[in-house]
Formats: C-alpha cells, structure tokens, sequence
C-alpha cells in the first residue's frame, strides 16, 4: 500500500532498514558468539593438553624393576651338559641313561 505522503514514505522505508539492520545485527551477533565460543573451546583444550603433556600423560612409563640389594643376588648353578645353542648339533642326542628307581614297599 503506497504511501500518502513523501514523509509517510520515509518513515516507512527507515522502519524497512532498521527491521533489516536489526535482523543482520542479531545474525552477527550470533556468529560472533559462536566463533567465541569455538575460541574458548580450543584454548581450552590447548591448555588441557599442555597440562597433560607437562604431567607426563603421554610418556610411555618402562615398569620399574625390582631392586635386589647385590648382597642377595645368587649365580645359578652351571649345568655342565647344558650347551650354549641346543639347535646346533645336526644329529639327536641320545636319551639319558639314567633308570628310575624301583621303590618296593
């Protein structure tokens, strides 16, 4: 509906621009507080990951071996007949010739 007037139709047309600037204002707005947001969250982040990373998180820990004070450690008794590589002779080695024995209760 056109208007009666050259004011009428000014005041009109600054209604229109100010329902549009208003509607680009809002979306501004909005994309201006979603991208502060996705900010926060990758300082955030970053921050957790140092952390992490300063408190050793992503290290690979080796078990601890256990201690033994050398005043306990024994040498295992050397087995005269034990080879250095059992895979090493070509042909079997015979059974040993020991019998068992016969207990009779």
């Amino acid at each position: 509906m056109p208007a009666k007037s050259k004011h009428m139709e000014q005041r009109k047309q600054r209604i229109a621009n100010a329902k549009k600037n208003a509607r680009l204002a809002t979306k501004l707005r909005r994309r201006r507080q979603l991208q502060a947001l996705g900010g926060l969250l990758a300082i955030a982040a970053v921050l957790t990951l140092a952390y992490l990373w300063q408190s050793g998180f992503f290290k690979d820990e080796e078990p601890v071996a256990e201690e033994t004070p050398t005043s306990e450690v024994t040498e295992a008794p050397i087995d005269p007949n034990a080879t250095a590589d059992p895979t090493a002779s070509a042909e079997p080695s015979e059974a040993p010739s020991e019998t068992p024995s016969e207990t009779t209760e």
